[in-house]
């Protein structure tokens, strides 16, 4: 059977990847919509972000069961998925902006939405990442599949980011702005995620059609340390990633006042990423993704640490955003390398595809990185007296936008590369497993 993709799959995944992130790019934009135009308090969202996100990734793990052992359907095993979650994650992104602005009780509204928003990801992200492991099965190309979607969440991300406040104002800016923007986006990724489910195709079949039960849970993910290893560094590494994005506006508003260099800043960011997102994969096949996985994370927080002592100009703090983007472009693509890795590693040792639950933890790991991300921004800004409102901020809040734009990043991201260097599945155990697997899959052929 051929497991290569072609152009047009390819092409048709990166697209389905795409809608996602502008999805949740938009939906990145929250914190300041709240503060700023809702008129929220700082510390009320900032309560809201790391509750709220932590409260539903605690879920993911029970989510990620449920998709393993949801019927498999004419279209495989995930893609029917992928293609429901999209949808409502499509509609209830607008409800998460609607709400808050046309209820009486905006925080509650925010509540609300925001936890029903986390849910409905869950059916989206979890059947989308379970899907590269399936997609195909060498490592080239699973490297390939890895670097298109690192590379498309992260230029996603940087378009976003540069682009959704000028959107917002050509739109008429205020709540109506947000609302037509963050409508376009949702429509845009429902296209985008149909089109990714229609097209893509199902190669990796389980060795046992048996699935694993809930008493082997314990065993299969916890019986060893490469799971805990990788979820706890992706969660830091996820909280200084969440971080840097969600203080980027209040960065460029407040600390540089210039608007425009958001843009400056995506522009700045992208093509890094698309060097690391594109290169990194093909460095770690020669001499494994441990070691390049932690450079990338060294070069990322590098540059988040210089913001805080190159000076105040955009210029510096640009080529200071060019390191960070290398490092998260290689970091993004090699973290997905590593999920399916470790999808095979599991097999390899309990006989069982787990495809969605080590998804589902990647999930967790990523809605609660982003929740301690953005709640200490939130934090950070309340603690040194930030003003909602969008009024003229006093120095100290100014000095703690600085403070969540470099060094509160750099260092949840030191964490968890030293939490990483401890990770167990190097070059060698990897192609132990893959050679062992795929030795097993030909004798159950020839038998």
């Amino acid at each position: 059977m051929n497991d290569r993709p072609g152009f047009m799959e390819k092409l048709a995944f990166f697209g389905g990847v795409a809608g996602g992130a502008l999805m949740g790019g938009a939906s990145g934009f929250l914190l300041l919509y709240l503060t700023d135009v809702v008129g929220i308090g700082a510390a009320a969202v900032g309560t809201l972000m790391l509750v709220a996100r932590i409260v539903d990734g605690a879920s993911d793990p029970i989510m990620g069961y449920v998709v393993d052992h949801l019927p498999v359907t004419r279209w495989g095993r995930f893609r029917l998925y992928v293609l429901i979650g999209g949808i409502l994650c499509a509609f209830c992104l607008v409800a998460v902006f609607a709400a808050p602005a046309w209820f009486p009780n905006a925080l509650l509204a925010a509540w609300i939405t925001y936890l029903l928003w986390g849910l409905l990801l869950d059916l989206f992200q979890i059947p989308v990442t379970s899907l590269l492991p399936v997609v195909a099965g060498d490592a080239r190309t699973r490297g390939q599949l890895a670097a298109i979607v690192g590379l498309t969440g992260l230029l996603a991300a940087a378009l976003s980011t540069g682009a959704t406040l000028p959107i917002v104002t050509a739109l008429g800016g205020g709540t109506a702005g947000w609302l037509k923007y963050v409508s376009i986006m949702a429509l845009a990724g429902c296209v985008l995620v149909t089109i990714m489910a229609v097209r893509v195709r199902e190669r990796v079949q389980p060795l046992s059609p048996e699935r694993y039960k809930l008493k082997d849970v314990r065993r299969i993910f916890f019986g060893h340390k490469a799971v805990p290893i990788l979820l706890t560094s992706k969660v830091a590494v996820q909280a200084a990633s969440g971080s840097l994005t969600a203080a980027l506006p209040y960065f460029a508003l407040y600390y540089l006042r210039d608007q425009a260099f958001l843009s400056a800043a995506a522009a700045a960011m992208a093509v890094p990423m698309v060097i690391g997102a594109v290169a990194v994969p093909g460095l770690a096949r020669r001499s494994g993704v441990k070691p390049w996985y932690l450079t990338s994370l060294g070069a990322a927080i590098a540059g988040l640490a210089l913001i805080a002592v190159v000076p105040a100009a955009p210029l510096p703090v640009l080529v200071c955003l060019a390191f960070t983007g290398f490092g998260l472009g290689g970091a993004v693509a090699l973290g997905l390398v590593l999920l399916a890795e470790l999808a095979d590693y599991t097999e390899w040792k309990h006989g069982f595809r787990t495809e969605a639950s080590l998804a589902a933890m990647t999930s967790f790991a990523t809605k609660a990185g982003g929740g301690v991300g953005g709640g200490l921004l939130a934090y950070t800004l309340a603690a040194t007296g930030y003003r909602s409102g969008g009024v003229a901020q006093n120095p100290e809040a100014i000095q703690g936008i600085l403070y969540a734009q470099s060094l509160i990043p750099a260092a949840i991201g030191t964490v968890g590369a030293l939490v990483f260097a401890a990770y167990p599945i190097t070059k060698a155990v990897a192609e132990q497993a893959a050679a062992e697997l795929a030795e097993r899959k030909n004798h159950l052929l020839v038998g």
